[in-house]
């Protein structure tokens, strides 16, 4: 089977880590696969959301320790380069993406949440930075993007610790959008990519970017742009009439 796979429904693709024999841990050939997943999705118009997920009893372990045992420093700092591009393509793809996660998320599979728009969990889910336990550091943007979520003492004493942290924990920190039973986790992950999917792309693709453009000094110019170019699709007028229309009907 391949590492990763693709399933769509309708508007909405579901792309599945398919390692469930390692914990879908990412090695070479799933990052490879995942990246080229996320170039071609993102530039799919048919694609209107997107549902990140893990086959099996994991979302994702992490990065797969016997590939990382035989990389030598020099590879590592070659590495650095990739898989930070790697991580850019998800958190960069142009339609909102969501993390179904039924399981473990940790190290890099916790960075694979991170760089979602949101995470559904199920109540067994859990979330950690495990690092520090096999003697390597949490690279990749992990620590500032679990600041950013989490403040700055939660990240330390998940960073330093190395322990999980549990559903309800993630969600109450920042680190999780909703949590649900392990029975209803696709089920609601699927019906909130319906609602994201059946909003107008031009505006939540724009809303989405906004999230990355506003620390930048220009972002009033930037959203005025978005402004308008949002303002001139047809979806936005024919939603407005409508919105008129039922309005019209009740009074």
């Amino acid at each position: 089977m391949e590492p990763v796979t693709v399933e769509r429904q309708g508007a909405v693709a579901w792309v599945w880590l398919s390692r469930p024999e390692r914990l879908n841990a990412l090695n070479q050939a799933s990052i490879e696969r995942l990246y080229a997943v996320f170039e071609g999705l993102g530039g799919d118009e048919t694609v209107r959301a997107i549902v990140l997920a893990g086959r099996g009893r994991a979302f994702c372990a992490g990065f797969d320790i016997e590939w990382m045992a035989g990389r030598t420093p020099a590879m590592v700092r070659e590495d650095r380069a990739y898989l930070r591009r790697f991580f850019d393509v998800i958190e960069g793809c142009p339609q909102p993406v969501i993390s179904a996660v039924q399981g473990d998320a940790m190290g890099g599979g916790l960075i694979l949440t991170m760089v979602s728009d949101m995470v559904v969990a199920s109540e067994a889910a859990r979330f950690g930075v495990p690092e520090i336990k096999i003697g390597i550091f949490p690279s990749l943007r992990l620590i500032p993007r679990l600041e950013r979520l989490v403040g700055m003492r939660a990240a330390k004493m998940m960073a330093l610790t190395g322990d999980p942290v549990d559903a309800a924990t993630a969600l109450n920190m920042g680190l999780v959008s909703q949590v649900t039973t392990g029975e209803r986790l696709y089920e609601a992950a699927a019906a909130l990519a319906a609602q994201v999917a059946a909003s107008p792309m031009g505006t939540a693709r724009a809303i989405k970017a906004a999230f990355v453009a506003h620390p930048q000094g220009d972002y009033a110019d930037w959203e005025t742009e978005a402004a308008v170019s949002c303002w001139a699709q047809p979806e936005r007028e024919m939603l407005m009439q409508r919105f008129l229309a039922k309005r019209n009907r009740s009074e």
